[in-house]
């Protein structure tokens, strides 16, 4: 397994995550402080992938269809409502001061729970939700581990997905992984493979090759490096926009964007409405 966390800050909002990566499974533990997600704009990947998702609200307040539900709850969510957003799909938002949320993403083999928001909540055992806040208080592996072996004694993923977990990845892997640490822990979303691969101390062709391998066996966003840094960066773009203060072209440069323009573009090829009609729909509001 691997792991990495961030924090920033922008305009008296807080972004804090944690990434557990595994083969069989990604999980994200976020807060955000006074931020807004809402899955109408979130930008989707270029490249379907055979995955769905166990959204868990912890903190702060999960809304669907103007119905609010406070924390906490979960749901599993289809890929068409998380990662690949499509027109008509049921969308939600997620919010607070803060909001916790773990998801886990897997394939939909290892879930033993039927898939979409319309089948509602799911009810979990008070053992499950333990395992979440001891996660979500300590944000280490064993955490992880742990609420996974809870969730298949549950019955709620298959029993195996504990004991699939890798103690020690390749050295080919820890290296690459070692190298993108640090880009992770300041959301550096604009950094390219040749610093990458200088820092790796790899040749471009070899960094490609092994980075092919590390997203495909990881299941980054299904279409390569490229594509996952851009899926970040635009979802990082539109928490931040969702932030109380500040405008788009301090979004803009916050998240690596040369430009506004630059930005505005990028919305644009992922389908989005323009940066400021996105802020006006999410921006966070003290009543909520």
């Amino acid at each position: 397994m691997l792991s990495a966390s961030s924090t920033r800050t922008f305009n008296g909002s807080t972004l804090k995550s944690m990434v557990f990566l595994e083969r069989r499974m990604r999980a994200h533990l976020v807060s955000r402080d006074r931020m807004v997600y809402d899955s109408a704009y979130s930008p989707p990947a270029k490249k379907a992938s055979p995955y769905v998702h166990l959204f868990a609200q912890l903190r702060g307040t999960f809304e669907m269809s103007g119905v609010v539900v406070a924390a906490p709850c979960a749901y599993v969510l289809a890929e068409t409502e998380f990662d690949r957003v499509e027109p008509g799909a049921t969308t939600f938002r997620s919010y607070g001061a803060p909001a916790e949320v773990l998801e886990i993403r897997l394939s939909a083999a290892d879930l033993k729970r039927p898939v979409g928001l319309a089948h509602g909540a799911l009810a979990l055992p008070a053992t499950v939700w333990d395992a979440y806040h001891e996660l979500a208080r300590s944000q280490n592996e064993a955490a992880l581990h742990a609420l996974v072996a809870k969730l298949g004694e549950a019955d709620l993923v298959s029993r195996d997905l504990t004991t699939s977990i890798v103690a020690n990845e390749p050295e080919r892997y820890t290296r690459i992984w070692t190298t993108l640490k640090p880009f992770y822990n300041d959301l550096a979303m604009s950094t390219s493979l040749k610093q990458i691969a200088v820092i790796a101390g790899l040749s471009l062709r070899q960094l490609g090759r092994d980075l092919g391998d590390f997203t495909r066996d990881f299941g980054l966003f299904g279409g390569g490096f490229r594509d996952a840094t851009r899926v970040l960066r635009l979802r990082a773009a539109v928490l931040f926009l969702s932030a109380p203060g500040g405008t788009p072209s301090e979004v803009a440069k916050a998240v690596g964007y040369g430009s506004l323009d630059a930005m505005g573009r990028a919305f644009r090829d992922a389908k989005l409405p323009a940066p400021s009609v996105v802020q006006e729909a999410v921006r966070y509001r003290d009543q909520m």
